[in-house]
Protein backbone atom coordinates (compact mmCIF):
# COMPACT_ATOMS: atom_id res chain seq x y z
CA UNK A 1 0.00 0.00 0.00
CA UNK A 2 2.82 2.45 0.75
CA UNK A 3 4.59 1.66 -2.27
CA UNK A 4 1.34 2.67 -4.20
CA UNK A 5 1.16 5.82 -2.43
CA UNK A 6 4.81 6.76 -3.05
CA UNK A 7 4.69 5.69 -6.47
CA UNK A 8 1.60 8.03 -7.18
CA UNK A 9 3.14 11.02 -5.54
CA UNK A 10 6.16 10.47 -8.01
CA UNK A 11 4.20 9.97 -11.04
CA UNK A 12 2.33 13.26 -10.34
CA UNK A 13 5.94 15.19 -9.35
CA UNK A 14 7.10 14.33 -12.77
CA UNK A 15 3.65 15.40 -14.40
CA UNK A 16 3.83 18.83 -12.88
CA UNK A 17 7.34 19.04 -13.66
CA UNK A 18 7.41 18.50 -17.22
CA UNK A 19 4.36 20.64 -17.21
CA UNK A 20 6.58 23.82 -16.28
CA UNK A 21 8.99 23.11 -18.82
CA UNK A 22 8.73 25.83 -21.65
CA UNK A 23 8.59 24.51 -24.86
CA UNK A 24 8.53 26.90 -28.39
CA UNK A 25 10.14 29.51 -26.30
CA UNK A 26 9.81 32.79 -28.98
CA UNK A 27 13.59 33.91 -29.82
CA UNK A 28 12.92 36.45 -32.99
CA UNK A 29 10.97 37.74 -35.36
CA UNK A 30 12.22 39.07 -38.57
CA UNK A 31 11.01 40.53 -41.60
CA UNK A 32 11.82 40.59 -45.35
CA UNK A 33 11.76 42.91 -48.07
CA UNK A 34 12.43 42.44 -52.02
CA UNK A 35 14.01 46.12 -51.73
CA UNK A 36 16.11 47.96 -49.83
CA UNK A 37 14.37 49.85 -46.99
CA UNK A 38 12.40 47.66 -45.31
CA UNK A 39 9.33 49.40 -46.42
CA UNK A 40 7.96 48.16 -50.14
CA UNK A 41 7.60 44.62 -51.46
CA UNK A 42 6.89 43.16 -47.77
CA UNK A 43 7.99 38.97 -48.49
CA UNK A 44 6.62 38.17 -45.15
CA UNK A 45 8.00 37.51 -41.27
CA UNK A 46 10.09 34.72 -40.19
CA UNK A 47 9.33 34.02 -36.23
CA UNK A 48 11.69 31.67 -34.64
CA UNK A 49 11.31 29.48 -31.74
CA UNK A 50 14.17 27.95 -29.93
CA UNK A 51 13.75 24.52 -31.46
CA UNK A 52 14.10 25.88 -34.83
CA UNK A 53 17.94 26.04 -34.81
CA UNK A 54 20.97 25.41 -32.96
CA UNK A 55 23.67 27.97 -31.51
CA UNK A 56 25.34 29.59 -34.62
CA UNK A 57 23.68 27.48 -36.67
CA UNK A 58 23.17 28.30 -40.53
CA UNK A 59 19.79 28.94 -41.91
CA UNK A 60 18.76 29.30 -45.38
CA UNK A 61 16.30 31.37 -46.29
CA UNK A 62 15.04 29.41 -49.03
CA UNK A 63 15.53 31.31 -51.61
CA UNK A 64 12.88 34.24 -50.68
CA UNK A 65 13.95 37.88 -52.26
CA UNK A 66 15.93 39.61 -49.25
CA UNK A 67 17.32 42.68 -50.25
CA UNK A 68 16.78 44.25 -46.59
CA UNK A 69 15.62 43.00 -43.40
CA UNK A 70 13.57 44.49 -40.27
CA UNK A 71 14.77 42.78 -37.23
CA UNK A 72 11.46 43.43 -35.52
CA UNK A 73 12.40 42.09 -31.87
CA UNK A 74 15.11 39.66 -30.90
CA UNK A 75 14.87 37.86 -27.36
CA UNK A 76 17.78 40.12 -24.88
CA UNK A 77 21.36 38.47 -25.28
CA UNK A 78 20.61 36.79 -28.70
CA UNK A 79 22.04 38.20 -31.85
CA UNK A 80 20.86 37.66 -35.51
CA UNK A 81 23.86 37.52 -37.93
CA UNK A 82 22.72 37.53 -41.67
CA UNK A 83 24.99 36.59 -44.58
CA UNK A 84 24.93 36.95 -48.22
CA UNK A 85 25.73 33.09 -49.40
CA UNK A 86 23.88 30.05 -48.36
CA UNK A 87 26.43 28.44 -46.13
CA UNK A 88 27.22 31.72 -44.15
CA UNK A 89 30.63 31.80 -44.70
CA UNK A 90 30.26 35.96 -46.44
CA UNK A 91 29.26 39.04 -45.83
CA UNK A 92 28.50 38.62 -42.59
CA UNK A 93 26.35 41.84 -40.83
CA UNK A 94 24.85 41.39 -37.32
CA UNK A 95 21.30 43.36 -37.58
CA UNK A 96 20.54 44.78 -34.10
CA UNK A 97 17.16 45.00 -32.68
CA UNK A 98 15.06 47.33 -34.50
CA UNK A 99 17.51 47.80 -37.46
CA UNK A 100 16.89 47.37 -41.36
CA UNK A 101 19.96 45.61 -42.74
CA UNK A 102 19.79 46.30 -46.52
CA UNK A 103 21.84 43.87 -49.31
CA UNK A 104 22.14 44.92 -52.78
CA UNK A 105 22.16 41.07 -53.63
CA UNK A 106 19.55 39.74 -51.10
CA UNK A 107 20.52 37.91 -47.96
CA UNK A 108 20.89 34.04 -48.47
CA UNK A 109 21.09 33.10 -44.55
CA UNK A 110 20.96 33.63 -41.50
CA UNK A 111 22.43 32.43 -37.62
CA UNK A 112 21.39 33.30 -34.12
CA UNK A 113 23.24 33.28 -31.53
CA UNK A 114 21.83 33.52 -27.37
CA UNK A 115 24.03 34.12 -24.18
Amino acid sequence: MLATHIFAAMAALTFTASALTVRNKHVADFRLFGAQGCSQRNEGIWTVIDDDFKPDECKSLNGLPATSILNVNISPGCQLSLYSDDTCSTGKHDCLPKQCCNNENDWKAWSILCQ
